[in-house]
Parts: C-alpha cells; structure tokens; sequence
C-alpha cells in the first residue's frame, strides 16, 4: 500500500510521526511554494483552522475535522434546521427576528421556558431560565435573533463523542447545585459499551448525515426519552479522563490505523 501523504495546519498532532505539521500563518501566501504543494497534493489534512477551511474544501482537499464541522461551528441557528429536517428529537424550538416577532413569543411558549444566544456560545453560557415578562424583556434586549426553546425539566444529560463517525467516549452530566443546566459531568467518561443504545445510534446517525467527523453530540434525559440540546465542535477536556492528550491519542492511533 502506498504511503498516505497527511498534512495538519493546526499544531494538535505534531507529536504524531505520521503528520506533517505546517503550523498556522495569516495567510496561505505565507507557506512557502513547497508547502503549499503539500497541501495540495495532500491525502488529508488535520486541524486546517477556520481561517483556511473553506478555501481547502474549494481545492477539493479533505479535512479532518470535516468542513461541516467549521461550518455548524457556533451556529444553533444551522444546527436546529438540520435536526428538523433529520426529524431529530429536540425540545421545541423558534427563532424571532426583531421587536415585531419577538411580540409573539409568549402566545408560542407558556413561562418558563429557555432563551439561548444563537451565536457563538458552549459549555451552558448564554442559556437562560426565563420564568416571567420581565425577564423575557431583558433577553430580549439583549440577544437578537431571540432563540426560544422549551423548558424540558430533567436531571442529567449524556454527551457522546464521535470521531470518525464512530462514537467513543460518553459521559453522564448533572446539574449544579441550585442550577438548572447540567454543567457538571459525572467522573470519568464511559466506553461505547456502557452507553445507552438510543443516544449511541442517534449521535452516529446525526454526525454521519451531517458529515460531523468531530463532535460531541448532548442529550438531555427526562426521564422517559432524550432530546438533543445541540452540537458542540469544540467541547474541550471536561469529562474526559486525564488531559487533552487522551483525545488526542484516540486520533493518532487511528491515523495508525489507516482509519483517518
């Protein structure tokens, strides 16, 4: 079998032999014309970064994390579309534009329910509790689009990894005391095995119909189903066991592998 040319622009595998990693310059001028033919003639390229993903994708170049994954970066507003087209479980969700749309959101939704940054936010910031008119006002001042969801009481929510689009890590999630989002994970992740099969196949399911190759996908369990709160892209070490290097470790061994 021929050798597999992989190049990284981001620095997360330059410990792994069978990367060549460039590192991130301003532009893509600033590689030299030697560089730049590598990652042209690139079987795959790892961590090309925001700046450089999109021009990649254009070149017809491979990425991993895939370009999906850039693209649904941040966005609720691209993530909740998706999962009404996939016809994914999420609590019910609207979006208003302006003064005018935001009047109807107390004849869409009855008190409390959840008022959400649509942009650019993870790890439970930006998520509100709105319980009466007056705390709908102050949302409603400060976000715009208003993200408005419905409050779905429960107790813990699991997140699955998926890498590759084969789920390998999963952890439980509970609240903090006085909290009603579940920000704190339960000890060390879990393996595939030991996870519930419907949150396991839906996460599998929602990152291959996307093209996610690098997601973590949370689920709320209230009691009775789960419901998909969203995507996060980059979901960081919390939960995980040990540091970054474990995930990081997951990645190089299946770059070993020949699987990525």
């Amino acid at each position: 079998m021929a050798r597999r040319l992989l190049v990284a622009i981001g620095e997360q595998l330059r410990h792994c032999p069978g990367v060549i990693t460039l590192g991130v310059r301003p532009q893509l001028s600033d590689y030299t014309a030697a560089e730049r033919r590598l990652l042209l003639a690139a079987d795959r390229i790892f961590y090309p970064t925001v700046r450089f993903v999109e021009v990649l994708a254009a070149a017809g170049k491979e990425t991993f994390p895939s370009v999906s994954c850039y693209r649904f970066l941040g966005d609720k507003l691209k993530q909740t579309a998706l999962f009404r087209l996939l016809k994914v479980p999420q609590p019910r969700t609207r979006v208003y534009y302006g003064d005018r749309q935001k009047e109807r959101i107390t004849a869409d939704f009855s008190f409390p329910f959840l008022g959400k940054r649509a942009f650019r936010s993870s790890r439970g910031r930006h998520v509100f509790l709105i319980r009466d008119p007056g705390e709908l006002s102050w949302y409603n001042a400060q976000f715009n689009p208003a993200y408005v969801q419905e409050y779905v009481p429960g107790d813990k929510m699991v997140r699955v990894i998926v890498l590759n689009y084969r789920a390998v890590w999963g952890s439980w999630w509970v609240p903090a005391p006085g909290d009603f989002r579940c920000t704190v994970p339960l000890g060390p992740v879990v393996p595939e095995e030991a996870l519930p099969a419907g949150p396991l196949s839906l996460a599998k399911e929602i990152a291959g119909s996307g093209t996610f190759s690098d997601v973590a996908v949370d689920m709320l369990f209230d009691g009775k189903r789960f419901w998909v709160l969203g995507l996060n892209f980059r979901y960081g070490t919390k939960g995980w066991p040990g540091r970054i290097q474990n995930r990081l470790q997951v990645i190089a061994a299946m770059i070993e592998r020949g699987e990525l």
